[in-house]
C-alpha cells in the first residue's frame, strides 16, 4: 500500500474551536463561584460594577442564548428522562445568563487581582450586619450594589458587627487591584 495525503478518522470527535471557546469561558464564568465556596471573598469595586452594567448585560445576554442553543441541539443526543431535559432547556438560559455577567463584572477583575494585584483599599456601604448567616457564610456582612452571591463578606467578628447598620462605610482591605479586592480584613469609616 503506498502512502495517502488522506487523513483517516479514528472515531473520536473532533475537538472544534467553538467548542473549546465555550468551555473556557463557561470555567471562566464558574471561576468566582468556586473561589466563593472555597472561602475567598472576592469583591469587585462598586465603580467596577457600575462602569460594567451594560457590557455585563450583553455578555449575560449572549451567553443565556448560546448556551440554550448548545442545550437545546444536544437534547436529543443525551441520555436522560424527558423532564430532565426540559429543566435543562429551560434552566441553560438562566445559568448562561449568570456565567456571562459573572466573567465581565467578577472573573475579570479577580484575575486582574490575582496577577498584578497588591495590598488595596477598597470602600463600600453596609446593606445588612445583622443577619445570622448559615452554615456557608456565618456572620456576614452585607453589602450594597453588589451582584447576588458576591454581596457578601463571610466570617466577620461579631465586636465588628455591632453598631454597623444600613448606610454604614467600611473599607476592605486586601489584595486587589481598583476594581476588586480578596477581603482579608476591614476597617470602618467614621
Amino acid at each position: 500500500m503506498g502512502s495517502s495525503t488522506r487523513e483517516t478518522t479514528t472515531g473520536q470527535p473532533r475537538v472544534r474551536p467553538a467548542g473549546v471557546l465555550l468551555i473556557v469561558w463557561l470555567l471562566l464564568g464558574m471561576l468566582p463561584v468556586f473561589a466563593n465556596m472555597v472561602g475567598y471573598n472576592f469583591l469587585p469595586s462598586i465603580e467596577w460594577t457600575s462602569r460594567t452594567n451594560l457590557p455585563a448585560l450583553a455578555a449575560g445576554l449572549v451567553s443565556a442564548v448560546l448556551l440554550f442553543w448548545v442545550v437545546r441541539k444536544g437534547r436529543d443526543v443525551t441520555p436522560g428522562s424527558p423532564l430532565g431535559k426540559a429543566i435543562g432547556v429551560f434552566a441553560a438560559p438562566f445559568f448562561g445568563y449568570v456565567i456571562g455577567k459573572n466573567v465581565v463584572v467578577i472573573a475579570a477583575p479577580m484575575i486582574l487581582a490575582l496577577i498584578a494585584g497588591h495590598q488595596v483599599e477598597l470602600p463600600f456601604t453596609v446593606a445588612d450586619a445583622d443577619r445570622y448567616g448559615g452554615r456557608r457564610c456565618s456572620s456576614p456582612i452585607d453589602l450594597q450594589g453588589l451582584p447576588f452571591i458576591f454581596e457578601s463578606i463571610c466570617g466577620v467578628p461579631d465586636n465588628f458587627r455591632q453598631g454597623l447598620a444600613a448606610g454604614s462605610r467600611i473599607v476592605v482591605i486586601g489584595r486587589g487591584t481598583n476594581i476588586g479586592v480578596f477581603a482579608e480584613s476591614l476597617r470602618r469609616v467614621d
